[in-house]
């Protein structure tokens, strides 16, 4: 079986034959207006998840705010009732970087905000690797905050083990982020957090803009779609299935029912969050051939543990 790089790249050797265009970054984004706030008290860290290194993050980030004597929620992004975003003075979102860019369904759920002007706004992002277009998956996060209105104060990215299934899970880049996120990424968060408030304080908005890169033309592609043409089977072990709807919890755009064994494959992203989560290894996807398994399961036959940070045992 292909890696995903190889795959990625024979697609876009094949674009790049059929004359797709380059699409050109727009650099120097302007902040999203003036802050209405420089004494923030209650704080929003919104996050979309699905292996929990995001979340991570975003309740870390949530931990430091209740630090510095904020009221913080810190919650799933797609359970957050959007009315409720002007009950609050400070807002982070946080998401995985996904097929080089944020989620599908996360750009659409930010691209239908309410108003929120003047609102201090941050965003984050977690990647697996280092080829992972994070800066402007980022930048894409602030752009959509910023066009409802909020003022930017704050973006960053944190590199993560990668959550890709494999057969095998054992590539390079694979091994080389086994250890992480450890304590110096926990640091990175920390920093993040403290630079957020400190911005805020002194009324301090920040600019921004996508940088010119080949993985902005990989954006191009129907990577999704490729992706799931190369799905050959993507079903449920009725024998297995525990009947505890983790995969329909976690799937993003009600793509499957594990009763009726079905997975919707126009509806389905591609993002294995349904693989990735199920406690009893019923879902199964294989691609182009080859049975894949999850990363809970990659996590078991390693013997690897995530690193929780310390703030979690009291925040």
């Amino acid at each position: 079986m292909d890696t995903r790089r190889g795959f990625i790249k024979k697609s876009a050797i094949l674009c790049a034959a059929a004359g797709l265009p380059l699409a050109c970054s727009r650099n120097g984004r302007a902040a999203g207006g003036e802050l209405k706030n420089r004494d923030p008290k209650r704080a929003l860290v919104l996050y979309y998840s699905q292996t929990g290194l995001t979340y991570r993050y975003g309740r870390l980030i949530g931990c430091g705010l209740k630090d510095k004597g904020l009221a913080v929620d810190t919650l799933n992004m797609l359970e957050f009732n959007k009315k409720r975003l002007i009950d609050y003075d400070l807002i982070i979102v946080g998401s995985p970087v996904f097929y080089y860019d944020i989620p599908p369904n996360v750009v659409n759920w930010l691209a239908d905000l309410p108003s929120i002007t003047g609102t201090p706004v941050a965003a984050f992002v977690s990647f697996g690797g280092p080829e992972g277009n994070q800066h402007n998956a980022v930048c894409h996060t602030l752009r959509l905050l910023s066009d409802a209105g909020g003022a930017a104060v704050g973006m960053d990215a944190f590199r993560s083990i990668p959550a890709y299934p494999t057969p095998k899970w054992d590539s390079p880049n694979q091994i080389a982020a086994e250890h992480l996120p450890n304590e110096a990424t926990y640091d990175q968060v920390r920093r993040f957090t403290n630079q957020i408030i400190v911005r805020v304080g002194r009324g301090e908005a920040i600019t921004f803009g996508e940088e010119f890169a080949l993985r902005e033309f990989l954006k191009v592609l129907p990577l999704i779609w490729l992706n799931k043409k190369a799905i050959n089977l993507h079903t449920v072990d009725a024998e297995k299935c525990i009947k505890c709807r983790t995969c329909v919890k976690k799937c993003p755009v009600a793509a499957i029912d594990p009763e009726e064994r079905i997975v919707n494959r126009d509806k389905c992203l591609a993002c294995f969050g349904c693989l990735h989560n199920c406690p009893a290894g019923a879902v199964i996807i294989e691609y182009r051939g080859e049975r894949l398994h999850g990363f809970l399961e990659y996590l078991r036959r390693k013997n690897l543990t995530i690193a929780e940070p310390p703030e979690f045992q009291k925040c």
